[in-house]
């Protein structure tokens, strides 16, 4: 064989390992988004891992306190699923932890490029999989994973971050300064970045005010105001056009029309067997 020939057979090795690892990629990438796509059929309720990172000392009644509403945050996001057909429980979160905190969370930047997102969600990755091993999380195929940094409150006011995750995606992470009033609001913004990964938007303009009548969760009600609950998506309970207040317990969560239709929530998509309600 002349080393011609040899370096040609070579390069056409080298293109099909090449091939074949594209081919690779692209299936398994192929697989993510039908397996993602079919979180919003509604034919089965989504497990969710519910990841708890320490940040410093927690009060140990706040802790508790958390962890014990975590089944009536399900319970609220059952009875809004059922106003929209739905007949069994769509959200169970399975809770991890608290562990102490493996590493800094990731950060986003103004950079809205391609590259920059590709970063981010790199870096979210490496994140979950630190957080994973520290919190015992086990390989199971999860609809979704919410990382929760608890620290202890550093001012008198209840203090929430906004989260940071994947739209569409698998993974979010989010802050909470934990006491025992803020338990609520914490677990609402856990449930509003969950609805960021099943591909709902936000309902709040730049000024941090719930869009009209897009962000409100009741936009039928008469009279419109005050709004009785706050819209998932949304930031605040509307009292008057400009005027409203962040949501103090669970069961003024609510998930408005336009939110639910970006979840697949429908009377169709609600049609799963009885038997899966429990």
């Amino acid at each position: 064989m002349t080393r011609a020939e040899t370096s040609r057979r070579l390069y056409y090795l080298r293109v099909g390992v090449l091939l074949l690892v594209l081919g690779g990629v692209l299936g398994y990438a192929a697989l993510d988004h039908a397996r993602r796509a079919a979180r919003r059929e509604w034919h089965r309720p989504l497990q969710v891992a519910l990841v708890l990172l320490q940040q410093g000392e927690l009060d140990p009644a706040a802790l508790a306190q958390l962890q014990s509403r975590i089944e009536p945050l399900e319970a609220v996001l059952e009875a809004e699923f059922a106003r929209y057909g739905g007949s069994f429980r769509p959200i169970r979160f399975h809770p991890f932890g608290p562990v102490p905190q493996p590493s800094a969370q990731p950060e986003a930047t103004a950079d809205s490029s391609v590259f920059e997102s590709l970063r981010l969600s790199l870096a979210l990755g490496a994140f979950a999989r630190r957080s994973d091993r520290a919190a015992g999380v086990d390989a199971a195929h999860w609809d979704g994973k919410i990382y929760v940094l608890l620290s202890p409150p550093w001012s008198p006011r209840r203090a929430l971050v906004e989260g940071l995750g994947e739209d569409g995606g698998r993974i979010a992470v989010t802050s909470l300064e934990l006491s025992e009033g803020s338990v609520d609001f914490g677990l609402f913004v856990v449930a509003h970045e969950l609805f960021h990964l099943l591909g709902a938007q936000d309902r709040y303009g730049s000024d941090g005010l719930t869009s009209l009548p897009e962000g409100l969760g009741a936009p039928e009600q008469e009279p419109l105001f005050p709004q009785l609950k706050v819209e998932v998506m949304a930031r605040g309970r509307v009292l008057a056009p400009g005027q409203e207040e962040p949501p103090g317990q669970l069961d003024e969560l609510s998930v408005g029309p336009l939110t639910a239709a970006e979840i697949g929530w429908s009377v169709a998509a609600a049609s799963s067997p009885a038997s899966l309600s429990r």
